[in-house]
């Protein structure tokens, strides 16, 4: 199958320390590629890939633009990208974006099928009313939870595909003697809710250790309300780090605390830590009840409260079971998923004469 790999132009793909997307679509494309497919992934320049790699600008955008460039340049950069990708659309047996809404008005300009991913929350007014506009379009969600918000909207779901990763490093990294810190591993921003983890650990006089980037959205939050807790003894800010690293870093911590206070759609560090075998303490938000489960491989909490009284249950939780479960989120269970989306599509289009027909 010819397919088409349409990435944002934000991070390389993977991208060069930690990314959550960009890593899925790295993982999904090499995964096709040694599946025997015929692969073009469109992205950043420094991509890294399997693939045939079709280069839309030379770097990615987030490190070198400002955040008014990321507000007003990169639209129309990701638009004048999908108008190149849909020009060769006869190139292609499907079509396959991340790039969300955007795509949803290029759809309609060819038979050859598109399926779009959507990575990000739902649950806007702007959004639903963007997306019944466009009721045919096919679309995958990442989790159930994730495509609630449009339940009373016709839509055309093809699948719901979990995200995947390439887990053997966490799944073969020994688990500490004697963890002895928490952990916060991802993005610091409002929605996040990093502050809260400090809290947790404080309250349970714990060490945390905050792994995470900071988006030039998301500056001024750091700077005003995370920065000023951090002391770098019990509170320890280590910044973005790099996906060699990570293993190691999970295995170290008593759990992942993952206080996310949002619709979460998925939530990649929660399948990382439990490769790890650490377990995850986390608001019930979004996804996380189809990524964890309660007692098992974590716990699934209805306030900060909760979770600092599920500091005293961790020992109840094995690691083995933790490994166990993240098995289900293998970047090769996410290929099958999608190539069975794929086919779906294929299945659909009409026959070659119909189309040269109606043409």
């Amino acid at each position: 199958m010819r397919i088409a790999q349409v990435a944002a132009l934000f991070e390389s793909v993977p991208p060069t320390r930690y990314g959550g997307t960009e890593r899925v679509i790295a993982t999904l494309t090499d995964e096709l590629v040694a599946a025997g497919h015929d692969v073009t992934l469109f992205g950043a320049g420094s991509s890294i890939t399997t693939a045939e790699l079709v280069p839309v600008v030379a770097e990615p955008l987030r490190p070198k633009m400002s955040r008014e460039e990321m507000i007003d340049v990169a639209p129309h950069l990701h638009l004048q990208k999908l108008a190149d990708v849909y020009s060769r659309a006869d190139e292609f047996d499907v079509i396959h974006s991340h790039l969300d809404l955007l795509t949803l008005p290029f759809v309609a300009t060819t038979d050859v099928p598109t399926l779009i991913t959507l990575h990000g929350r739902l649950d806007t007014d702007a959004v639903q009313q963007v997306f019944q506009r466009y009721p045919a379009a096919p679309l995958v969600s990442i989790s159930d939870a994730q495509r609630r918000p449009l339940a009373g909207t016709r839509l055309n779901w093809v699948a719901t595909v979990p995200n995947g990763l390439p887990l053997d490093a966490y799944l073969a990294q020994p688990r500490a003697a004697d963890p002895d810190y928490f952990a916060f591993v991802g993005r610091i921003s409002h929605e996040k809710r990093p502050d809260l983890a400090i809290e947790i650990a404080r309250r349970t006089s714990r060490c945390l250790r905050i792994a995470a980037k900071v988006d030039p959205f998301d500056l001024e939050y750091f700077e005003s309300h995370i920065e000023p807790l951090i002391d770098g003894n019990e509170i320890v800010f280590t910044g973005e780090m790099g996906e060699v690293d990570t293993p190691a870093f999970y295995a170290g911590a008593r759990a992942l605390l993952f206080p996310s206070d949002w619709p979460e759609p998925f939530g990649l560090v929660m399948i990382e830590s439990l490769a790890a075998g650490t377990p995850v303490i986390a608001l019930r938000r979004g996804s996380v009840p189809e990524v964890l489960e309660h007692g098992v491989t974590g716990f699934i909490c209805d306030s900060v409260d909760e979770m600092i009284a599920a500091v005293d249950r961790l020992d109840e939780i094995d690691p083995d079971a933790c490994r166990a479960a993240s098995l289900e989120f293998t970047g090769e269970t996410m290929c099958r998923r999608y190539l069975e989306a794929y086919e779906q599509l294929q299945r659909r289009r009409p026959p070659l004469l119909a189309r040269t027909l109606a043409g």
